[in-house]
């Protein structure tokens, strides 16, 4: 079945025009109420949707038709009675973290900077009823810091970077290099980071929720709490 060939990355949208959309669309994937999407036009018709990675490459594959991409958008999953929003990241604070085996940090939007580059930033929704806004920059597989996510927007449209929602967690992987990045959603506003990988100008990170290791040399307890950035390497 040929995919649907008629949904493009909507790239230069306003802010206002961006807010709307995510507002009608209640701020996750229309069909899996997953808080990673993309801007894409509806195809078949004006206006925008949001989608997650996974549920466009269901209609890139010809697995989701017109009408039912239209449907989703009319009556989205996070609108309906049985959605639970606690399963995912729908929360109003800023979430504590989970993150190099450091105590529950609280009030820290950027746990970790290398080289310069923030690898993750946490903030809480522009509206109350919103999700926690994620972002995430790891290296690609030269080692070039490369933003996967921001602010919830899903930027690879190559095919260079996977996504996948697997239980409670948000799965990003590189197709090539060491780049990966698990997010484990405990709680509406509490995130551990399960598992992080990247090399950035030469110098690789790992991070579990015990630990970190740079270039090689492990440490625990690292990250400070209550500021704007936890620890810079």
């Amino acid at each position: 079945m040929v995919g649907l060939r008629v949904m493009p990355s909507l790239l230069d949208l306003t802010a206002d025009q961006r807010a709307e959309i995510r507002h009608a669309c209640g701020f996750a994937c229309v069909r899996c109420g997953v808080t990673i999407y993309r801007y894409l036009g509806l195809p078949d018709g004006p206006g925008a949707t949001l989608l997650c990675p996974t549920c466009h490459g269901l209609v890139e594959e010809g697995r989701l038709t017109t009408t039912q991409v239209h449907s989703f958008h009319a009556n989205p999953v996070v609108r309906q009675r049985h959605f639970s929003r606690d399963r995912l990241p729908f929360s109003a604070e800023l979430p504590q973290l989970i993150v190099g085996g450091s105590r529950l940090l609280r009030d820290t939007p950027i746990p970790i900077t290398l080289e310069g580059e923030p690898i993750l930033i946490f903030a809480p929704p522009r509206r109350t009823n919103g999700a926690t806004r994620i972002s995430v920059r790891l290296g690609n597989a030269e080692g070039e810091a490369t933003q996967i996510i921001d602010g919830n927007e899903w930027k690879p449209t190559n095919g260079s970077w996977h996504f996948l929602l697997r239980g409670d967690r948000y799965s990003m992987m590189a197709a090539r290099g060491d780049g990966l990045c698990v997010l484990r959603i405990v709680a509406r506003n509490r995130i551990a980071v399960e598992h992080l990988r990247t090399t950035i100008n030469g110098r690789r990170l790992e991070i579990t929720p015990d630990w970190l290791e740079i270039d090689g040399k492990r440490h625990v307890d690292r990250i400070g709490s209550g500021t704007l950035i936890g620890l810079e390497l």
